[in-house]
């Protein structure tokens, strides 16, 4: 009987690792949307405002850079009606106030070959803020400032889980924390209309 050669069967051991690598690539395009629970920092919200809790939805779009690393893009809103009372400025009733605000995350979400049901990602970069109020309503004259546009600029962070069902199809719970101030000064805690974000969602790597 011929003796097996150590060497050959650790060539034919490479050739499969390899061939079961060459099989997956990762998708180049990874699209989704949530819900979620949004808290803003800004600390004298509540005296014009309901409550710094509210709804927030999302939808976002990535494309793969290289490896695991997507530039990601994602559009989130909250909206948060105003509370009984006067405005302590303008003396007008307070549940006519409004307070819309978009923003926008501009950054890189690293994640892991889609080879297992659970996994976990995480991402960074740019935020952009736009809030709107009603005239004479403002939370920033409320607290004695200037009359302020609500916009501003700073940074993010986010951290995910994931459960694949299908290979290509996911379901999410994420965390994320946002810092924007106003003016286009990043902001830090009661200063900021970023805040912290809890959502549910699900993600689609169709390509």
């Amino acid at each position: 009987m011929k003796k097996s050669n150590p060497l050959h069967f650790f060539i034919f051991f490479t050739l499969v690792c390899g061939a079961a690598q060459a099989q997956y690539v990762q998708p180049r395009l990874v699209l989704g949307g949530d819900a979620a629970l949004f808290r803003i920092s800004l600390g004298n919200f509540e005296q014009v405002y309901t409550s710094r809790w509210g709804e927030s939805y999302a939808a976002f779009a990535g494309i793969r850079l290289f490896a695991g690393n997507y530039l990601m893009l994602k559009a989130q809103s909250f909206e948060q009606q105003g509370r009984e009372g006067t405005h302590p400025v303008s003396g007008r009733d307070l549940t006519g106030a409004t307070w819309r605000q978009k923003w926008y995350n501009i950054g890189l979400r690293v994640h892991p070959p889609l080879v297992r049901k659970w996994q976990s990602y995480y991402g960074f970069g740019v935020a952009l803020f736009d809030a709107d109020e009603e005239p004479g309503l403002s939370v920033f004259t409320a607290a004695g400032q200037e009359k302020e546009q609500g916009r501003g600029s700073g940074f993010y962070l986010e951290l995910g889980i994931e459960y694949f069902p299908a290979q290509r199809l996911a379901g999410y719970f994420e965390m994320g924390i946002s810092s924007g101030g106003i003016r286009g000064k990043s902001g830090h805690e009661s200063f900021s209309i970023g805040g912290f974000r809890f959502a549910l969602g699900i993600s689609w790597w169709p390509i």
